[in-house]
């Protein structure tokens, strides 16, 4: 298997104008670090505060950094498929993260090494969430009923933060699907797959 060479980072936002900045800074570090090619592609859902005027700044005379604005919200699963769509074959692998921040986008580092070993899916799962202690019940319930009444193994406490590879992209996009639940589909398709633990960190 050849090693991964592109990756674009694929960031769904919704109103997100607050956490932009700090959001960007973070990408910046990683795409200055990286060894290979890094793209930054948002896709913005929506939004109706100034989070599309900042994108717009953002990636003004960026060559890896590119935006999607759809005309209104159509929901964080949309805004996942619009943004796969169009990425298709531009990247060896497509990175996920949500734009505020609770998935921290310094693991793709990790990911990829995974990757490198010969994964196709490197799927976040969630070992600590620093919410509250209802909200943190309600989203164990909510995995461990998905999978009792699933005829598919979906992997326990893990959401949409993952490293796909264009392998993957390429059946995802191919899905007829209309109403998507990624991770569900995601686990259905097959392909060599791992999970990571990580620390989730709070809402910014």
């Amino acid at each position: 298997m050849n090693k991964v060479a592109s990756i674009t980072i694929l960031v769904p936002v919704y109103n997100e104008a607050l956490v932009l900045p700090e959001l960007f800074k973070r990408l910046e570090i990683i795409s200055n670090e990286a060894t290979l090619k890094i793209n930054i592609l948002f896709v913005d859902d929506g939004s109706t505060d100034d989070t599309p005027i900042i994108i717009d700044k953002i990636i003004k005379g960026k060559e890896n950094y590119s935006a999607i604005f759809l005309s209104r919200n159509f929901g964080h699963p949309m805004a996942l498929s619009a943004g796969l769509a169009h990425i298709k074959d531009s990247a060896d692998a497509v990175f996920i993260i949500d734009g505020d921040l609770q998935d921290p986008p310094e693991l793709i580092w990790q990911f990829l090494d995974k990757m490198n070993e010969g994964y196709d899916v490197v799927y976040g799962i969630r070992k600590n969430r620093k919410e509250g202690f209802v909200k943190k019940i309600c989203y164990k319930l909510y995995y461990r009923l998905l999978r009792r009444f699933s005829n598919i193994k979906i992997p326990l406490d893990a959401g949409d933060f993952a490293l796909l590879h264009k392998r993957v992209v390429n059946e995802l996009n191919n899905l007829p699907e209309e109403s998507r639940f990624l991770r569900g589909l995601r686990s259905w398709i097959g392909f060599r797959q791992v999970g990571l633990e990580y620390e989730r960190d709070i809402r910014k």
